[in-house]
């Protein structure tokens, strides 16, 4: 299984740590950097963008946080599949 390293804000860590459901990998990659204010690169196997991608569909499906909140996980989860397809998980790369 590949990695993939994907570009991360400050707000969508927090988003997925609240919304993600992360497995204690991605947690705990998530939380060594939640401190700080910079975009952060982190990278996750295949298997665990596929865990993150149906736990973030799932939040917004469900709902959760409300429509601002839907709207920015629905913007996270199209950024990660992209990522997931074409390797590039630059923040650039994607606007």
């Amino acid at each position: 299984m590949g990695m993939i390293d994907i570009e991360l804000t400050p707000r969508e860590r927090n988003l997925l740590l609240r919304y993600g459901y992360p497995f204690d990998q991605i947690k705990q990659a998530l939380l060594t950097v939640s401190s700080s204010k910079s975009i952060e690169c982190l990278s996750f196997d295949e298997f665990e963008v596929e865990r993150l991608i149906g736990d973030l569909c799932r939040s917004i499906n469900h709902e959760e946080g409300g429509p601002r909140v839907q709207a920015e996980l629905d913007e996270l989860c199209t950024r990660i599949e992209y990522a997931r397809e074409t390797g590039d998980g630059d923040l650039d790369a994607f606007w």
